[in-house]
């Protein structure tokens, strides 16, 4: 069975997200005192998640049986970083490089304050923006 992340509800997909990024299998109870949740709605959930082939059971708990892409998301070293965070550091390093430029030459013109501004403001909106997807995904 073909799963995605828009066929899992947003309990569903928190569990998945500590399950992901968990280091070690995660009982039932770990994960609803992690997540702040009532067990048997944990309970659920994992049952769920088993039955479309995303977890697996294994001693001591559950782990991810199966990666699920998340629209907007990397997963790197088991831990889910927003798109817009790998964007937001292009831009720091055109920010930084601009202001090496400027500083070197000792001199601002109008196209390299025009640079540097636009390149701060992108690398500020995409920071704040990859920050708010990371903690609305977060668990806990």
């Amino acid at each position: 069975m073909d799963s995605r992340s828009e066929d899992l509800g947003s309990t569903a997909l928190r569990i998945y997200v500590y399950l992901l990024e968990s280091r070690e299998p995660r009982g039932v109870r770990d994960v609803a005192r992690a997540l702040n949740m009532p067990v048997s709605s944990v309970h659920y959930h994992l049952k769920r998640l088993e039955e479309l082939g995303v977890i697996a059971r294994a001693p001591g708990g559950y782990v991810v049986a199966k990666a699920i892409p998340l629209e907007g998301y990397i997963l790197l070293r088991k831990r889910l970083i927003p798109r817009l965070l790998i964007y937001s550091m292009f831009f720091l390093g055109i920010a930084i490089g601009e202001s090496y430029v400027i500083h070197a030459s000792r001199r601002l013109s109008p196209e390299g304050a025009l640079s540097l501004i636009t390149s701060i403001v992108a690398f500020a909106i995409l920071f704040v923006e990859g920050l708010l997807m990371r903690f609305r995904l977060k668990p806990g």
